[in-house]
């Protein structure tokens, strides 16, 4: 992915590079923008395109003429001011104009329409929007009318995904020459809808002269995992211990141990609170249990180590994390620290141990940054810089479009659905994530693997069964059949 800026500063030189004139990537994005009609909307006879004043306004201008050729009914309300047009957007505005195409003010009816093509604002919105501008958004959002937008839904901003107050809410959005990095994550993968790319023919020159903010990880471009040696045992394929489950919640640290497990951990124990040890263990005979009393010994016996799913914030519970802290501090050994881990090392240490990963959800993300969780949403880039600043530790932010911080690098997922949006999935993922580790991947090889293997078997439960009513537990058969691909 790719901030605005780089996008604005790099174009005209790839463009170049790629022998076409700016006027002609215009041309070519809106080419992009009508296929993409055409494609997802078949059906589609009117259609109302509104422009604005810069270059996406042009892009409009195009999609409306080559609607208008192919015989559709075409409305176009204009609100910007063609004498501030740039040269390339009055080319597209005449050819508009010469095509016999008609505009309108606003304001203007909305009915009788198939499809709305956003062409209003482009990447460059920065702070509230201005009249008439909020105002045509509010009433398109009042309509059931499919919106189109091209390039970014309007008011969007393009490097965070948020927005300044009201930004249109797309079912498809066309971006042109690179993938804006906020429009796939957090509040900007929900309000772009369907993602379509188009480079425009110039994504060699442009790649070779813009640096990526971002990196998209897909299960589907990883490696499979290596096969297992024929004379494989139990510890060559490591030892998890999972710390957890204070007293009235088993579960969490169970799904933790099950997940580690179908992953193909090696062994695995679980530490959690007396009470809890019969719900635990009950249904998983191969489960071990380790006791707190021995905890010296369970930390020396494990290759690596998972504590927080269920752990709470009681005295118990501190203790507990305090003592493995120290203990890693001085033996070195990958740990994972997610859930009640995190709100407990929020409010007692600023540095950890090496060889940390640290899984937090949004809530989780601002205690450990001292700020609010709408901090970390208006720009979940950010937030990630600041933890693994600040933790030194590989880093993965939960929900939608989920961020790692790994590789010197950050990477979104592509995979997942709503459908995770259910209690004990954070969990999950952490054993998925710790198994790896045990079986020989690096803090960030695991993070990376896991996260979007975790994701593709949530993908894959619910196109067996749907979205809703996914529980984390209905993920495990599948990422059993994924690790084993």
């Amino acid at each position: 992915m790719f901030s605005a800026d780089q996008v604005r500063d790099h174009e005209a030189q790839a463009a170049k590079q790629s022998g076409l004139s700016l006027y002609e990537l215009m041309e070519s994005a809106g080419a992009a923008g009508f296929d993409a009609l055409r494609l997802h909307y078949p059906d589609a006879q009117r259609i109302l395109v509104l422009c604005g004043q810069g270059n996406n306004a042009g892009d409009g201008f195009v999609v409306a003429r080559l609607a208008k050729q192919a015989g559709l009914h075409v409305e176009l309300i204009l609100l910007g001011d063609p004498a501030r047009f740039s040269p390339d957007t009055k080319e597209a505005y005449h050819r508009w104009q010469t095509q016999g195409g008609n505009v309108s003010p606003w304001p203007h009816a909305i009915n009788a329409i198939d499809v709305i093509v956003d062409a209003l604002l482009g990447t460059g919105t920065q702070g509230p929007l201005r009249p008439p501008y909020q105002q045509v958004i509010e009433a398109v959002k009042l309509t059931q009318i499919p919106v189109l937008s091209l390039d970014i839904p309007s008011g969007l901003y393009a490097d965070t995904g948020a927005s300044g107050g009201e930004a249109l809410s797309a079912d498809l959005t066309v971006t042109f020459v690179g993938i804006k990095s906020g429009l796939v994550t957090g509040q900007g993968k929900q309000q772009s809808g369907k993602l379509v790319f188009a480079d425009l023919g110039i994504a060699a020159a442009f790649d070779s002269l813009a640096i990526s903010s971002a990196r998209l990880l897909d299960f589907n471009d990883l490696p499979s995992l290596p096969p297992r040696a024929r004379n494989s045992h139990k510890g060559s394929s490591g030892k998890v211990l999972c710390i957890g489950g204070n007293r009235g919640m088993p579960g969490a640290i169970r799904l933790t141990s099950e997940a580690a497990l179908r992953a193909g951990a090696g062994l695995v124990k679980t530490l959690c609170h007396p009470e809890n040890r019969p719900l635990v263990y009950q249904g998983l005979p191969e489960l071990m249990l380790a006791d707190a009393d021995s905890l010296q010994v369970q930390l020396n016996w494990a290759s690596c180590i998972v504590i927080g799913p269920g752990l709470g914030q009681d005295s118990w519970s501190s203790a507990l994390l305090n003592q493995v802290l120290d203990y890693v501090t001085k033996h070195p050994k990958p740990i994972l620290l997610d859930a009640d881990a995190l709100n407990l090392l929020a409010t007692c240490r600023t540095t950890l141990p090496c060889q940390c990963i640290l899984t937090p959800h949004p809530g989780e993300a601002a205690r450990l940054l001292g700020c609010k969780i709408q901090d970390v949403e208006n720009n979940r880039y950010q937030a990630l810089s600041q933890l693994q600043k600040k933790y030194q530790a590989t880093v993965l932010l939960k929900g939608a479009g989920t961020l790692i911080a790994a590789q010197q690098q950050h990477w979104v997922l592509t995979n997942g659905n709503p459908g995770m949006a259910s209690p004990g999935m954070g969990d999950l993922l952490s054993g998925t994530i710790i198994s790896l580790v045990a079986q020989g991947l690096s803090n960030d090889e695991a993070t990376m693997y896991g996260a979007s293997l975790h994701s593709a078997a949530a993908d894959l439960a619910a196109q067996q069964n749907g979205e809703r009513g996914m529980m984390a537990s209905d993920l495990l058969p599948f990422i059993r059949q994924l690790v084993n691909r």
